[in-house]
Formats: C-alpha cells, sequence, structure tokens
C-alpha cells in the first residue's frame, strides 16, 4: 500500500468508493458498468487490509495502523451489498465483474454470505483491539475462508 493511501483515514474509504461508482454513473456508463470500478476498489482495499494485517501478526507494523486497517474491512464488508444496485444485474457483466452469472439467482445466499464475512471482520477488529499477534494471525485466516467462501459461490 503507498504511503499516500496509508495516510488516508479508514473513514474516507467508503466515501472514495461511493465517489469513484457516482463518477463512472454520472460518464453514461449502464447501471452494470457502473459497479465494477467500486466493486473492483472494494475488494483491493479488503485485500490490501488484511494483507497489512496478516503482516503486523507476523511481527510488522503498528497495532494502530491495522487498527485502522480492520476497521476499514468491517466498514467494507457491511458495504458489500449497497456495490450491487438494482438493475446491476450480473450477467449484464460478462468479463467484467469477475462474478458469476448465477450470482443473483438466489440473493438470501449472497447476503447469508455477507453477513458471515461481517461477523468474522468483527471477530478480526477485536482480535486487532486485543493485540494478540496468534489470534490475530488465526482470525485474519478465518477472515480470507469467508472472503473465499463468498468467491467460491459467487466468482467465474
Amino acid at each position: 500500500m503507498s504511503q499516500k493511501a496509508k495516510q488516508i483515514g479508514w473513514a474516507t474509504w467508503p466515501a472514495l468508493v461511493l465517489i469513484l461508482a457516482a463518477s463512472v454513473v454520472s460518464s453514461g456508463a449502464t447501471p452494470a458498468e457502473s459497479i465494477v470500478p467500486a466493486l473492483h476498489a472494494t475488494m483491493r482495499t479488503m485485500r490490501a487490509s488484511l494483507a497489512q494485517i496478516a503482516e503486523f501478526a507476523q511481527g510488522g507494523g503498528e497495532q494502530i495502523a491495522m487498527l485502522d486497517a480492520a476497521i476499514k474491512v468491517v466498514t467494507l464488508a457491511k458495504s458489500t451489498p449497497s456495490i450491487f444496485p438494482p438493475g446491476s444485474e450480473l450477467t449484464e457483466l460478462p468479463n467484467k465483474s469477475g462474478a458469476a452469472p448465477t450470482s443473483w439467482d438466489d440473493v438470501d445466499r449472497f447476503l447469508d454470505a455477507q453477513k458471515h464475512l461481517v461477523i468474522e471482520t468483527g471477530k478480526l477488529l477485536a482480535a486487532v483491539k486485543d493485540g494478540n499477534k496468534d489470534a490475530i494471525g488465526q482470525q485474519v485466516a478465518n477472515t480470507r475462508r469467508a472472503c473465499s467462501a463468498c468467491h467460491e459461490q459467487f466468482r467465474d
């Protein structure tokens, strides 16, 4: 993660994702196309934040920065359904979003997977607050499994 990105506070990330999505919508993109930049930005930020927390669990970084990263992950996990507004069905996005065309065949299954991710990211935040690096490392693994479970179901 760049030094400039590290300086941006956790609270600004969801706003940046929404601004990016709004800029794409205002550019004349279809509703489906407008979700792709926000979706990619969200997933990249979550991946980078998890990597940063994993590095801390192995002895690198400072706890305050990990707290910001954990809050970012929780916030983005909670915002995931908002990235897919009505009218953005993924069948309109072949080879653009990485999501399987059948992702919306069972919305409840998607929302259950997202709720599980929110639970795991909440546990990660609690572990980071406690500062026990072994517990943080284990919860990073649990959170990544929650991410992977969703990707296995909903990505091509």
